[in-house]
């Protein structure tokens, strides 16, 4: 790997162009993806694949040229973890997905052949679980970084995260009913403009 500064971009300039993404490099980059077939090759879709390549981009894991553009560099690295992934999909097809991941409830948790058989996954599989879980977090940053300024946002979308009630939310961040309802269209509303084609694996929800 060539970690020369003069031809790579360094850890805190690759963050700068991230932020800083045109949303018509990003709906490219998803487009490309679905066209090679990133579900059915490699059960990721294409947003899976996007945030891949921005946690990789952001590790140095994989390094990003000064001579490559954004809308390259994505679309090449993209293409790249779509083919790694592929066989490790076909060998791998009773493993849930990371959404499937985050929805598990008590019922899912009774030992049918599908869950044992996920129980006893390989190292591999738990590696690759623990880099979904470090992905959901650099999506999480993100968007609250959009609300820092935002006290009222911040507490709805931390409560939230915590999978609390409007209920319990109306009393922890003190919200009058109304207030509730303002502040979150306001989050939401920031949340689809910053990021138009949605995100991973989070979105504000009722």
């Amino acid at each position: 790997m060539d970690t020369n500064t003069a031809t790579h971009y360094n850890e805190i300039e690759v963050q700068d162009l991230i932020d800083n993404l045109k949303d018509a490099d990003i709906t490219r980059s998803l487009q490309v993806y679905r066209t090679l077939g990133c579900a059915a090759r490699s059960g990721l879709s294409e947003h899976d694949v996007f945030a891949h390549v921005v946690v990789e981009a952001l590790s140095l894991k994989r390094r990003w040229p000064r001579d490559l553009k954004a809308i390259s560099f994505f679309i090449k690295t993209g293409k790249s973890i779509i083919s790694n992934e592929e066989e490790k999909y076909s060998r791998l097809m009773v493993t849930p997905s990371v959404d499937e991941l985050l929805t598990i409830d008590d019922e899912m948790l009774k030992p049918t052949s599908a869950t044992a058989k996920f129980s006893h996954a390989s190292a591999e599989t738990n590696i690759e679980h623990a880099q979904s879980e470090n992905i959901i977090s650099i999506w999480i940053q993100k968007i609250q970084q959009l609300f820092e300024d935002d006290p009222q946002a911040d507490c709805f979308i931390k409560q939230k995260l915590e999978e609390q009630k409007k209920s319990r939310i109306l009393v922890l961040c003190e919200f009058t009913d109304q207030l509730y309802r303002n502040v979150e269209k306001r989050v939401k509303d920031k949340v689809r403009k910053r990021f138009p084609n949605g995100l991973p694996w989070w979105e504000v929800e009722s």
